[in-house]
């Protein structure tokens, strides 16, 4: 691809770039896409800045979570943003290669929580339905189906959810932006 770009550059053809600087390390790179903000290596190591899960070994998250809301009761923005691009980077790159169906299955397992939850039945009931989230990505990532990393990320996710709240304004909203993020870097 160089090759063809310094043709293209003596040709007196400049074309547009898309090359930016890492977040993690400032070295150049080329997103795979627009909204990419680490290189490959950076994606792989994990996130590294204060406050953001950090890893405890390679590929794991550290104990416990950051917590969801801020002093204000307000979602972190960085639960909907770069820590969910992060997360979804590294899942990206992980192995086994996570697919769309799995994640998707996950994803779809916490909107029929939501879902109950909005037509009234009790959170009590409705969390015993999150809990299994644990042992099913456990069970998925024994038999290769889903990166260890994918199984702690949801055994992190559920820990979090106290109430309601915590699932609706938490866990929910941030898998979702993990799963959008997802679609750029999860090949089929």
């Amino acid at each position: 691809m160089g090759d063809m770009k310094g043709a293209l550059n003596k040709a007196g053809i400049k074309g547009q770039t898309t090359e930016r600087r890492c977040v993690g390390c400032g070295k150049p790179f080329e997103p795979r896409e627009p909204q990419h903000k680490r290189c490959g290596q950076c994606a792989q190591k994990g996130p590294s800045r204060e406050g953001t899960v950090r890893s405890a070994a390679p590929g794991f998250f550290a104990e416990g979570y950051p917590d969801y809301f801020d002093a204000d009761g307000l979602l972190k923005p960085e639960f909907v943003t770069e820590l969910a691009e992060e997360i979804a980077q590294r899942l990206g790159n992980e192995r086994p290669k996570m697919g769309m169906h799995q994640l998707r299955a996950f994803y779809g397992h916490v909107k029929l929580q939501e879902g109950a939850l909005a037509r009234g039945r009790p959170f009590k009931e409705v969390y015993l339905e999150i809990a299994k989230l644990k042992p099913f990505a456990s069970e998925r990532a024994n038999k290769d189906k889903v990166p260890k990393y994918f199984e702690q990320f949801i055994a992190r996710n559920v820990d979090k959810v106290k109430d309601a709240d915590t699932f609706l304004r938490g866990f929910v909203e941030h898998f979702q932006a993990v799963v959008a993020y997802c679609a750029g870097t999860i090949r089929r």
